[in-house]
């Protein structure tokens, strides 16, 4: 089953993201667990979580069909002892909510490592993800690919496997592909997004691809810039997208709507799912 859907709100409570999916004809979606830009946030209480466990049962949504996305604060590269020690703290938190809402995979950003090392930064970020899947039992960890600016790592697929390869709970851990962030770090996946995506399944094999960001780009190829744009009216274009959800290694793994215009939200989820049901 294709499961598609945008990244949707949680404001005045998390219990209701999911009727929001829901009216935008979304079959998967994406969410924060908590305000995103903080370091830390009441928890979530009994009655939100039985709500939205609720919801989603009503509306038929699984936990495979909903990809969580990890604060931008948290930073697992880091090389200050400090700020590597609150990251994992608050990526402890929101990996507990996560799975507190009965989902089993959070998406987290790799890191930028600031300073020395590219393989230090790498290793420091595969820690980190050790760590939270050593203490969150039933947990996946989806690492996004970046476009690649300054010192974030994961931009390329040798990145990628390098943060895998590093890791020692390598079964928990998959990835998110955003197709912006793959164009902006140089992946053609305007002129060829069925060859980008072989060579990610050559090199990873079944089963690594946990979800996909389907966001167009606002900026050139290669550009090392993350500038989303609405399905169509980017660099990408339309057709792009129509080729990615036919292939069957997208079924079964949320696929997330970035795109900056929410109005237009509703209009890319049908003209993506109805794409992908003509396969």
């Amino acid at each position: 089953m294709l499961y598609i859907g945008p990244h949707v709100s949680i404001a005045k409570d998390i219990s209701l993201a999911p009727e929001r999916a829901h009216e935008l004809g979304a079959t998967g979606f994406a969410i924060f667990t908590k305000n995103q830009r903080v370091w830390s946030a009441s928890p979530l209480s009994e009655e939100s979580i039985s709500s939205f466990r609720n919801t989603i049962m009503r509306y038929g949504y699984t936990p495979r069909s909903i990809l969580p996305h990890a604060g931008y604060l948290i930073n697992p590269a880091s090389p200050d002892k400090d700020l590597w020690e609150k990251s994992l703290g608050l990526f402890l938190d929101e990996a507990a909510r996560t799975v507190s809402l009965s989902l089993d995979t959070i998406n987290i950003h790799p890191g930028a490592y600031k300073e020395g090392s590219k393989e230090e930064g790498i290793k420091r970020s595969a820690a980190m993800m050790d760590e939270v899947l050593a203490r969150t039992p039933g947990l996946r960890i989806a690492i996004e690919n970046t476009a690649g600016a300054g010192t974030i790592l994961g931009s390329s697929f040798e990145e990628l496997d390098a943060l895998l390869s590093a890791a020692k709970e390598k079964d928990r851990i998959g990835f998110t592909l955003d197709t912006a962030h793959l164009f902006g770090s140089g992946y053609d996946v305007a002129s060829d997004p069925d060859g980008v995506l072989d060579a990610f399944a050559s090199r990873f094999g079944s089963g690594k691809l946990y979800g996909m960001h389907l966001n167009d780009s606002k900026v050139p190829l290669g550009s090392r810039k993350d500038r989303h744009e609405s399905i169509g009216k980017g660099l990408i274009g339309k057709d792009a997208f129509l080729a990615i959800v036919k292939r069957p290694d997208v079924q079964d793994i949320p696929l997330v709507l970035e795109t900056i215009d929410e109005s237009l939200w509703k209009d890319e989820v049908s003209l993506l799912l109805s794409a992908g049901s003509d396969s």
